[in-house]
């Protein structure tokens, strides 16, 4: 499947893991339509493999916005915020998922036995797009966190 059109992968397929990353790309910078036309290209099967990268973006995001204070008042305060920035989500975020997210993105990976994988991968979008637009990430930055995440994903 050709995803790209132009420059020098035109005419070339990409990865799985390429397609992630332009979605999330997309995504991260608002265009929404695009994020939405890669995502469609990718079969149900191959997206439970997407969870990597999910959680490698999600776990950069999270050493960055809570590296002066992890604690569970600054988790809590976190996730109210969440709660309000995304009060009209549909599917309706989940305080207690929303928790999840950040809590194993700072490396409490135990906690996820017995969650549902996609309503995590949900909520972890909503995580990332709120650290990116509390921090105004730029496009240049948001590139530079997609390339350290995949590079995090090739080193496993």
């Amino acid at each position: 499947m050709l995803l790209r059109s132009g420059g020098s992968r035109r005419g070339k397929t990409i990865s799985t893991l390429d397609i992630y990353k332009e979605t999330l790309r997309a995504m991260l910078k608002g265009d929404t339509d695009r994020a939405a036309e890669l995502g469609s290209s990718v079969s149900d099967a191959s997206w439970s493999e997407s969870g990597v990268l999910l959680t490698a973006v999600c776990a950069i995001l999270a050493e960055d916005r809570f590296d002066a204070d992890d604690s569970p008042a600054a988790i809590k305060t976190f996730v109210d915020e969440m709660m309000r920035n995304y009060a009209n989500a549909n599917p309706p975020l989940k305080p207690l998922m929303c928790e999840v997210v950040v809590r194993v993105s700072l490396g409490e990976s135990e906690i996820l036995k017995g969650v549902d994988i996609n309503e995590l991968s949900i909520h972890q979008m909503a995580f990332m797009n709120k650290v990116v637009q509390d921090a105004g990430l730029s496009a240049h930055q948001i590139d530079e966190l997609l390339d350290d995440a995949t590079a995090m994903v090739s080193e496993l």
